[in-house]
């Protein structure tokens, strides 16, 4: 059994709680064609009815990302990545400057959540003393956004697709957004897949049907959990 540890930088002290509750709008991006990374998303997808299914390229993220990522409540993206970064068909996104637009981050539209089925996207404090900043800074995707889960390890695809499909099964069924994502990876994972997850401290018992109101603007405030 993989144990978690939690982490928390307090920065400003400001946020909202009211509950909400509606129709849930998922989305999957895959980051190559020729891969099995489209199976990889199509595996979380199919326990829904889902809006939106791509191939991944950059504008998703970046100039458009209010009518793709940030349009979903969840957003699921399979490719390759590093720390901070994802690897599309167009080439890649660097998650620290993806606000950088008139679209800005996510979760100013819509998007509450965000799970990266790649290697290293989400560092944890082992990686990074500086785990946080480049999620909550200006210009970050940390704009509204509840949660962003994926691994601070490499993750590898022959059980990427059981993952995924795990994680869809079980946030359908309104389990936590990130206990989930840990519950797949020790499941269904290999025993040196070790997944992290970022989440405004309010959000962190958030689920898929029934999560707080967003993050006010300019709150960055950053809590982690990670799998060691």
């Amino acid at each position: 059994m993989k144990k978690v540890i939690i982490i928390m930088s307090a920065i400003v002290m400001i946020a909202a709680y009211n509950s909400k509750g509606a129709d849930r709008m998922e989305g999957g991006y895959a980051g190559t064609k020729d891969q099995g990374h489209d199976e990889v998303v199509y595996n979380f997808l199919k326990h829904f009815s889902y809006e939106q299914y791509y191939w991944a390229y950059d504008f998703q993220f970046t100039s458009i990302n209010n009518s793709r990522v940030d349009a979903m409540d969840f957003a699921i993206f399979a490719g390759h990545g590093n720390q901070w970064f994802i690897s599309t068909t167009s080439g890649g996104v660097n998650l620290a400057t993806a606000g950088n637009t008139s679209n800005k981050g996510y979760g100013d539209w819509n998007c509450e959540f965000i799970a990266f089925e790649s290697c290293d996207v989400v560092p944890s404090p082992l990686e990074q003393a500086d785990w946080w900043s480049n999620w909550v800074k200006d210009g970050a995707v940390f704009d509204g956004l509840h949660q962003a889960c994926g691994f601070r390890t490499l993750s590898w695809q022959s059980t990427d697709q059981d993952i995924t499909d795990y994680y869809g099964s079980a946030i359908h069924s309104g389990y936590g957004v990130w206990q989930s994502w840990f519950d797949a990876i020790n499941n269904e994972g290999r025993g040196d897949e070790l997944g992290a997850c970022v989440m405004n401290p309010t959000c962190q018992f958030d689920t898929h049907a029934s999560f707080v109101a967003d993050p006010a603007p300019g709150d960055q405030r950053l809590h982690i959990w990670y799998q060691y």
